[in-house]
């Protein structure tokens, strides 16, 4: 019988290349593999907390910038519109709502902010400052009038203060200080607390 010669020929060069391509590329070794997962384990166990943190800061600032501008908002509209505008804080739904005139806004940030993260609390400051905390048994509503004044003003300063659920973490406030409808932004120690947080 015959052998092709081209056919031997090509598998003894198959061959020669696969044993010099075994050669060159022999893999990891167990112990490169245990240092390299060693590595990304500890630089995850300390990157992860610090970026939930971020996130978790960003959630609270989306929250409190979306409550700021809901009340600049119905403010203007009432000025503009020459009427009593009504603005009523739901802050025992997840997430959070903002109704101006019976029509609710979800401060969810556009479905980015999931149930149960952000939590919202309002209530009258128990001093000028805002300094001691506040009382959550008061009315929930801030009622402009035509004028963008503030009618019920005998629940002010009021504050509006936004954490991550539970209240720990970052925590964010909006403070209503006078019947003009001034208004301020705090964060952290600044920020009342209300007592079951």
């Amino acid at each position: 019988m015959k052998v092709p010669v081209l056919s031997t020929i090509r598998q003894v060069y198959l061959r020669q290349m696969n044993t010099q391509y075994s050669r060159l590329n022999p893999g990891f070794t167990i112990l490169e593999v245990i240092t390299v997962a060693l590595i990304i384990g500890i630089l995850s166990a300390i990157a992860v907390p610090g970026w939930n943190a971020f996130i978790n800061n960003q959630r609270t600032r989306t929250v409190n910038d979306s409550v700021f501008r809901a009340l600049r908002s119905a403010q203007g509209d009432a000025k503009l519109k020459k009427k009593d505008i009504t603005v009523t804080f739901k802050y025992n739904k997840y997430p959070p709502v903002v109704s101006i005139n019976n029509i609710d806004q979800t401060l969810n940030a556009n479905g980015e902010i999931k149930a149960g993260i952000v939590e919202l609390a309002t209530g009258e400051c128990a001093a000028d400052d805002c300094s001691n905390g506040f009382t959550t048994d008061t009315n929930t509503n801030i009622i402009f009038n035509n004028q963008g004044i503030i009618e019920n003003d005998d629940s002010l300063p009021f504050a509006i203060t936004t954490a991550i659920a539970e209240g720990k973490g970052a925590k964010r406030c909006v403070i209503v200080q006078t019947i003009l409808g001034n208004m301020r932004t705090a964060e952290g120690d600044q920020c009342p607390q209300p007592d079951d947080w």
